[in-house]
């Protein structure tokens, strides 16, 4: 397969041991969702999903159109044509970037991820797991707004919140950290090393490096599932585990100034918008764009590769003479070398475009 086409790909879930997705299924059209242990789609995805109630091949993409194939198998037998030259000599074969869609019925467990570092060491892994929310409109759940909880208080220390953990008061974990308003339109960069949590009602696009490495600092759920201490530390054992904790020190003004990501710009006319998201000067991982299209909108043919995912409306997607509905939860791989595209809007379309790390030009 090398015609340079956009692939279309069907929907990838991924067992959670939290509640969600009801507003996910919304999204993509479903008749009376629910919520249930599936509350993520994974977007255009080469990578796995891991931990309990994981299945071999669970959160991998397929082709909508060869359901029998998978994104993952199609770049590893061209990777040079799918993904880009400059990239491959660069980066390797590896797409090098994931995005989820995450919706939470109740409060995720206080977590914390590696850096690239840290996960080579301990799990042979050439990546940790920064990650950047970017929130959409969320819900009130049992009468309280979304938040999420970020970042150790100025005055708590590493001692301060191991004796939180081991208290196995949920309470006392999160009044160590700061918790702030999910503000829909708002992008947060998590760091590696940053213990964090969404809280119940969040909706949120996750862009992430590739690698599904969270470790845990609770031992039961919200819902009052029981979370093994293997699951909690992934083999490192809990010392080694709260020696990857971050502890900053940061009021709480600062961590917002450091975190909280300003949207910019890239252009803007009568036809649609492009508005900057996340940066890779800011996270040289991956950068993420949000296309407004109020009529129509191109995009040339792209040195490197990138995904599409739709949030809202409806159109069209035409590429050399290819026409693909557009309507939200659609979402496509765009190969490197790809025809320039242009998006239609029916009515008024917002689509997500996002990549890994930029390659520098040939």
């Amino acid at each position: 397969m090398t015609d340079l086409y956009p692939i279309r790909l069907n929907h990838a879930g991924a067992w959670r041991v939290y509640l969600g997705g009801k507003r996910i299924r919304a999204l993509c059209g479903e008749k009376d969702p629910r919520d249930d242990h599936y509350p993520e789609a994974w977007i255009v995805s080469t990578t796995p999903a891991a931990g309990a109630g994981a299945v071999p091949e669970q959160g991998l993409s397929r082709l909508a159109e060869q359901p029998s194939l998978f994104l993952r198998d199609v770049i590893a037998a061209a990777p040079d044509i799918f993904l880009g030259q400059a990239f491959v000599r660069t980066y390797g074969s590896h797409c090098g970037v994931l995005l989820k869609l995450l919706d939470t019925a109740e409060r995720l467990n206080v977590q914390v991820h590696p850096d690239r570092c840290a996960a080579r060491r301990f799990w042979n892994s050439a990546y940790g797991k920064t990650e950047c929310w970017h929130f959409l409109p969320g819900r009130t759940i049992d009468g309280k707004p979304p938040v999420f909880y970020m970042g150790l208080q100025a005055h708590v220390t590493l001692s301060d919140f191991r004796r939180a953990f081991e208290s196995g008061d949920p309470s006392q974990l999160l009044a160590c950290m700061y918790a702030f308003e999910a503000k829909p339109g708002q992008t947060v960069l998590v760091e590696s090393g940053v213990p964090h949590a969404l809280g119940a009602g969040c909706f949120a696009l996750e862009i992430q490096e590739p690698s599904d490495l969270t470790l845990r600092l609770e031992r039961r759920t919200a819902s009052g599932s029981v979370v093994p201490d293997e699951v909690c530390h992934l083999g490192i054992g809990y010392d080694t585990m709260f020696s990857l904790i971050r502890c900053d020190h940061l009021s709480r003004e600062e961590l917002l100034q450091k975190y909280v990501m300003e949207p910019v710009s890239l252009c803007k006319g009568p036809n649609g918008q492009i508005v900057r998201l996340v940066d890779d000067a800011a996270c040289p991982y991956f950068q993420m764009d949000r296309m407004d299209v109020v009529s129509c909108l191109d995009l040339p043919a792209p040195a490197q590769f990138y995904g599409l995912f739709v949030l809202q409306g409806k159109g069209q997607l035409l590429c050399e003479g290819r026409h693909f509905p557009l309507f939200p939860g659609e979402q496509f791989f765009v190969p490197a070398g790809c025809p320039a595209i242009r998006l239609f809007a029916d009515e008024p379309l917002s689509v997500i475009r996002f990549s890994g790390p930029q390659a520098p030009c040939d």
